[in-house]
């Protein structure tokens, strides 16, 4: 905690406060419920930060269950809009740092199992499954799919369970010897149900990427060779592509080496070739924070934030501005909350923004 900077109280309350209503809006346990008294007791401008932030968050209809020992006031005369405003700034004012705070309402939570958002499913997931298809564990087929901006969660016939990111497109072929994930595009987590007489494995392209019991995230970019693997549990092997046989009277090509991710680690595989990096467990809580409907930057480049941001909307963005791009941005949003990022952006990083028809142009404040 020695490293980071230390925010004015009335930012990091706000930031505070933005936890504790994502946590209301999903449901309290008695232990975060004691916490929460606690720190409305702390400070009285606590209560009136949570309830702005639980209008913001839609999570007062749960603020109201703790109308016993947290009077809540009138409803507030301000403009809906200076809500939005006080929620988007309090919450991403925060550069080059870890969103410590942000990172808490993550830890220890098993958020693979609750979706944030319902997504369509394809015509071959449709809502009455077939009695067999669900009832097969050794062997099944179907395939699943969302939307821009939106994300799913289901359960396999063997256990294990995938979160699908927005925009997401994969085929599951499961057989008696095999358990095989096609990856068409997108960004999923899976959490492997253990069977080593029936390997898992996740088909991206021309690689492969085998479980060894394991949590893990694989996000396909826009090309064949754009694959990032991150693994917060367990271990994965990514098994390269089979080298094209010699014509006659050419050498063998070199044989190939697998690579293999352990807990804390991330694959970067491009074009470029293959490089590994370890992650803090908090990195890895923030990178999978959709599962929440959450977007949480800590530091990352206006080029990262909007290329990211873009995923979860149809609206387009341009950088007119070249020497913003590596400008660094940091906050919570919510996913697809164009506005709220727009809003922060001005407000705190000094980055203004126009519409032109479907594009957003951002340009450096004067």
């Amino acid at each position: 905690m020695s490293n980071l900077l230390r925010l004015p109280n009335r930012r990091r309350t706000a930031e505070q406060a933005a936890e504790w209503a994502v946590l209301l809006k999903e449901g309290l346990s008695e232990e975060q419920r004691k916490s929460l008294h606690e720190w409305l007791r702390a400070d009285p401008t606590h209560p009136e930060a949570l309830e702005r932030m639980a209008r913001h968050w839609d999570a007062f209809d749960a603020l109201a269950e703790l109308s016993e020992t947290f009077p809540l006031s009138r409803p507030a005369r301000q403009p809906v809009a200076r809500f939005k405003m006080a929620a988007a700034v309090g919450v991403a004012a925060v550069v080059l740092v870890t969103l410590a705070g942000a990172l808490y309402l993550l830890k220890g939570r098993d958020s693979l199992l609750t979706p944030s958002l319902t997504a369509a499913r394809s015509p071959a997931t449709s809502q009455e499954e077939p009695k067999q298809l669900a009832n097969a564990s050794d062997s099944a087929t179907r395939n699943y799919h969302t939307p821009v901006g939106k994300q799913l969660t289901a359960s396999l016939p063997d256990g294990s369970v995938v979160a699908l990111n927005t925009d997401t497109s994969l085929d599951v072929q499961f057989s008696t010897s095999r358990r095989l994930v096609i990856l068409k595009k997108g960004e999923a987590i899976f959490r492997v149900a253990q069977n080593p007489s029936r390997p898992f494995q996740v088909q991206v392209g021309p690689r492969i990427v085998q479980a060894l019991g394991t949590v893990f995230n694989v996000m396909f970019g826009e090309t064949e060779d754009d694959l990032r693997v991150t693994v917060s549990e367990g271990a994965v092997k990514v098994l390269d592509p089979e080298p094209p046989h010699p014509q006659s009277g050419r050498p063998a090509a070199p044989a190939h080496t697998d690579l293999v991710v352990r807990a804390g680690e991330q694959a970067i595989i491009g074009v470029a070739g293959e490089q590994i990096r370890h992650m803090e467990v908090a990195q890895i809580e923030a990178k999978d924070a959709w599962q929440r409907g959450l977007l949480i930057y800590q530091g990352d480049t206006l080029d990262a934030v909007i290329a990211d941001m873009s995923r979860y909307t149809t609206v387009r963005f341009s950088i007119s501005d070249q020497s913003i791009r590596s400008r660094r941005v940091g906050g919570v949003f919510r996913a697809g909350d164009v506005n709220g990022l727009l809003l922060a952006l001005r407000e705190s990083f000094g980055i203004n923004a126009r519409r032109e028809g479907n594009v957003i142009v951002l340009t450096a404040s004067p």
